[in-house]
């Protein structure tokens, strides 16, 4: 073998470690998230929609989306979850987004956490609400609130749909 092939072939395994390791930890960052949604904000597993996948229609085209947790009560999806290692500022557009085009309404409040800290926004405006886990709703405020649900505006869906597959896109695991 080759100085560069052997060179190559440990990139890969460097990458595919640091992958596996990141694979962990977004587990944990689950589990803690979970956990809370649970025996904090007192949901019910019926309640909790895990891994949730959407199709998206998009110039002809169909494409996945999905998220790590979508809180549903009576059947309305309410909250959207997403679990990130790090930099949760850099993941709140593609909540925003899921949010604003995955169903056939805005799902009203979308959330980007590392287990640590969370970014609870008001999707349909994107105005920050909370910077902590304690800021998301619990099963009894989101049951108290009477919801009008409102439609994605017609001239933003598009965009919102591209925006969201763009980090979808992004977040692909690399192929070995």
């Amino acid at each position: 073998m080759s100085e560069a092939s052997d060179r190559q072939k440990l990139i890969k395994e460097r990458l595919k470690e640091e992958e596996d390791f990141a694979r962990i930890q977004t587990g944990i960052i689950r589990q803690m998230v979970f956990d809370e949604l649970k025996n904090t904000k007192d949901f019910s597993d019926e309640d909790i929609e895990i891994d949730r996948e959407f199709i998206i229609l998009l110039d002809g085209k169909e494409d996945k989306a999905s998220v790590d947790f979508i809180i549903k009560i009576d059947d309305k999806r309410l909250a959207s979850i997403k679990c990130s290692l790090a930099s949760i500022e850099s993941r709140e557009r593609h909540i925003l987004a899921f949010s604003r085009v995955v169903d056939e309404y805005i799902i009203p409040f979308s959330v980007v956490t590392d287990g640590i800290h969370a970014r609870v926004m008001d999707t349909a405006s994107g105005k920050l609400l909370s910077e902590t886990l304690q800021g998301i709703p619990s099963k009894t405020e989101l049951e108290i609130l009477d919801w009008a649900l409102m439609k994605c505006p017609e001239e933003r869906l598009e965009k919102e749909k591209r925006i969201l597959l763009a980090f979808q896109t992004i977040s692909c695991p690399i192929d070995y």
